[in-house]
């Protein structure tokens, strides 16, 4: 195995997660600034929003088989003295790690009583969003230190591959 392909699945991993807090960040910003709107261009209160992230069993299958033909390898002592290491590190790169995120709408809404409003119904109800704005801004803090750690992860490795060129 090259040394780039051990960095590169670091890399790889730390971009999906990367790439799934600021999907996070976005719907979280998107929520807050659309709290009080009560119409959008469809005619239908605003929608919160929200990141799912996801492994799917295939992946979770695939990994499974890839470590359990390292382990056999292993067992039966081949790659024992390789200069790769074990080959689960090698096979790594096959898969496409790190969790795949998906906004999804909900329909949760709030009515305030506002017979004056233009959007009010015909009982002087106006639909809003239930958008908890504390508990947004407590989301969006959580995900940039989720990004924020990411970053980190990218800056130790690029750290590591430096100290291990000068060597």
């Amino acid at each position: 195995m090259l040394l780039g392909d051990r960095f590169s699945s670091i890399f790889r991993i730390a971009a999906r997660g990367l790439e799934a807090q600021r999907i996070a960040l976005g719907t979280h910003t998107e929520n807050i600034a659309n709290a009080k709107t009560s119409r959008t261009e469809d005619g239908t209160p605003y929608r919160i929003k929200r990141a799912v992230h996801q492994v799917t069993q295939e992946d979770y299958t695939r990994f499974s088989e890839i470590l359990n033909r390292s382990t056999l390898e292993l067992r039966a002592g081949r790659n024992s003295r390789s200069i790769d290491g074990p080959s689960l590190r090698r096979r790594l790169h096959e898969m496409d790690l790190g969790p795949s995120t998906e906004v999804v709408e909900t329909p949760d809404e709030r009515l305030e009583y506002d017979p004056s409003h233009p959007h009010a119904d015909a009982n002087g109800y106006v639909h809003y969003p239930d958008v908890n704005v504390v508990e947004e801004m407590s989301r969006m803090m959580s995900s940039n230190r989720i990004y924020e750690a990411n970053l980190s992860m990218v800056e130790a490795a690029k750290q590591m591959a430096k100290q291990t060129l000068q060597i």
